[in-house]
């Protein structure tokens, strides 16, 4: 049943996501018209050349850092929340 399990877990995980995902990503950026190519000079520009702050003095780079770490935080917080959940700690027994 292991020898199962493992040769499933090695296709999926290795053919099936990778290829998956390399296949979502071609597609989303032919479907969008490759915007993260097309709009990085503008992000760059943006993010660059404003010196200014708001009222509350957050520039534009540092509200996209908060941005972002908030996203990916909380991404990584709970998915490891739902992994010990579902399927507890993985112990790695030799």
């Amino acid at each position: 049943m292991e020898v199962l399990v493992n040769g499933i877990n090695t296709v999926l995980w290795n053919y099936v996501l990778i290829y998956g995902l390399l296949g979502t990503g071609i597609f989303f950026t032919i479907r969008l018209g490759a915007l993260q190519f097309l709009h990085f000079g503008e992000m760059v520009r943006v993010l660059t050349s404003s010196k200014s702050t708001d009222k509350r003095g957050i520039t534009p780079f540092q509200a996209l850092t908060v941005s972002l770490a908030s996203r990916v935080g909380t991404g990584n917080l709970a998915g490891v929340a739902v992994a010990l959940t579902l399927g507890g700690p993985f112990v790695f027994a030799p």
